[in-house]
């Protein structure tokens, strides 16, 4: 099959459904189907990877929103492009960010498919406006997918359009290849690790008001912060306000540094506190054999066991949070045990399971 993959922002922005997009592209290229992405500007420089339409982010609900399109001779090319390839599908992520996509999809003759990976910041919005979106998307697609089930119950309450649960993948072989630890941080100090976009939902303050309280008690601690974004001036505040030693703030990382502090981190702190639909961070802290703990947001309830759900609190509680982290530091036997727990769980969402899904999905719409 001849297949187009379509990403609504920046493609050399880090995020979850980035990584899902090239996962899916690499596992269905292995199967032996020619599969492209396109995305628009600016972005780096990639094979198969075709761009058009400019980028622009604005900063709503405590996330950043993509608006893309394309104009003028760039529209044309799109036009063009999509004319003479003739995809036998082409799949959206996040099909509703304006307006590349949406482009796309009225130039487009091919068969189309959109997978939703996003959950609404409030209520309002997830019981109201998402479900009203997404049934006038539906008309639009041949095949709908959704991440999961919590996903898939903010989409489906005005229609009873058939929705596949694919929940997103992981590539198990490139996360359990050797990875080489980061020497500074293997000095006998207790590495804690918070991974992700510096904004309000992922709860970058709780991970830091919890380290303050743990760092009372126990000072062989370190905390280490990977990632940017609008909430590093707040947590750069608290940190002095407080005197904070031993917390590095590293900004963006690359996915080999990624591979790296998630290898070298003895505990990974996941206190988002709500718009995950999946929990795609703590698959990756557990093929690398990382023990996990944090906030039971809806999204990760997705994907924890019930012996991991133990080690997250009710999502803001931060008394629970930091006796969650208390309890794994002081056990070394525990922390043992959900290293080699959470190496089983997540081979349930190794690619090559969730590909086979999708390929299956693709043929019977051609």
């Amino acid at each position: 099959m001849k297949i187009a993959q379509v990403c609504p922002y920046d493609f050399s922005r880090p995020g979850g459904v980035k990584n899902h997009i090239e996962s899916l592209t690499r596992y269905l290229t292995l199967a032996g189907h020619e599969v492209v992405i396109i995305a628009p500007f600016p972005t780096v420089n990639q094979s198969k990877v075709y761009h058009f339409g400019s980028n622009r982010s604005l900063h709503v609900g405590g996330t950043k929103i993509d608006i893309n399109i394309a104009l003028g001779n760039d529209r044309k090319a799109l036009k063009n492009f999509l004319t003479t390839q003739q995809f036998d599908i082409i799949h959206f992520h996040t099909f509703w960010n304006p307006i590349l996509p949406w482009q796309i999809r009225r130039f487009s003759k091919s068969k189309h498919i959109t997978t939703f990976h996003d959950t609404p910041k409030n209520q309002f919005v997830g019981k109201n406006i998402m479900p009203f979106a997404a049934k006038l998307v539906f008309r639009l697609m041949d095949g709908i997918i959704s991440v999961s089930e919590t996903q898939a119950s903010y989409i489906n309450r005005f229609s009873d359009r058939a929705i596949e649960i694919i929940p997103n993948g992981i590539d198990l072989d490139y996360y359990l290849k050797p990875v080489i630890p980061i020497d500074k941080y293997k000095d006998g100090k207790f590495n804690l690790l918070f991974l992700g976009r510096l904004e309000e939902r992922k709860g970058l303050i709780y991970a830091l008001k919890s380290y303050l309280d743990l760092k009372r008690d126990n000072d062989n601690l370190r905390l280490i912060i990977a990632g940017d974004g609008e909430e590093r001036t707040l947590a750069e505040a608290f940190i002095s306000k407080h005197h904070l030693e031993d917390v590095e703030m590293l900004g963006f990382v690359s996915e080999e540094d990624k591979l790296r502090l998630l290898h070298t981190a003895d505990l990974y702190i996941a206190p988002a506190l709500f718009g995950e639909s999946f929990g795609i961070v703590l698959l990756e802290a557990m093929a690398m054999g990382t023990p996990i703990a944090g906030f039971s947001n809806q999204g990760y309830l997705n994907v924890l066991s019930a012996e991991q759900q133990q080690y997250f609190a009710e999502p803001g509680n931060l008394e629970g949070l930091t006796n969650c982290i208390k309890n794994l530091i002081v056990s070394e036997e525990s922390m043992k045990h959900l290293s080699k727990h959470g190496l089983e769980v997540v081979k349930q969402y190794d690619w090559k399971i969730h590909v086979q899904k999708i390929e299956e999905l693709y043929r019977s719409l051609i």
